[in-house]
């Protein structure tokens, strides 16, 4: 059941990041300008990249949360 539930978690954020993606690209050529040279694909990757690795690293760190024994350190 964890497995699906990280599943379901992933692709809803999945979702409503792309659903979000034209603001956040155009927040984040705002804030840094170099951004302006890439390609509209490369900076879409990026933002594509770090969404997901903090949605894995997020349900990671509950996963291990919730399951380590509760009468440790």
């Amino acid at each position: 059941m964890g497995i699906i539930g990280i599943w379901v978690a992933g692709f809803s954020l999945g979702f409503i990041g792309y659903l979000a993606y034209p603001g956040i690209s155009q927040m984040t050529v705002s804030i840094i300008p170099s951004l302006m040279s890439l390609d509209s694909q490369i900076v879409g990757a990026m933002v594509a990249g770090m969404a997901s690795s903090f949605i894995t690293v997020l349900a990671v760190t509950i996963w291990a949360y919730t399951s380590r024994p509760t009468n440790s350190l």
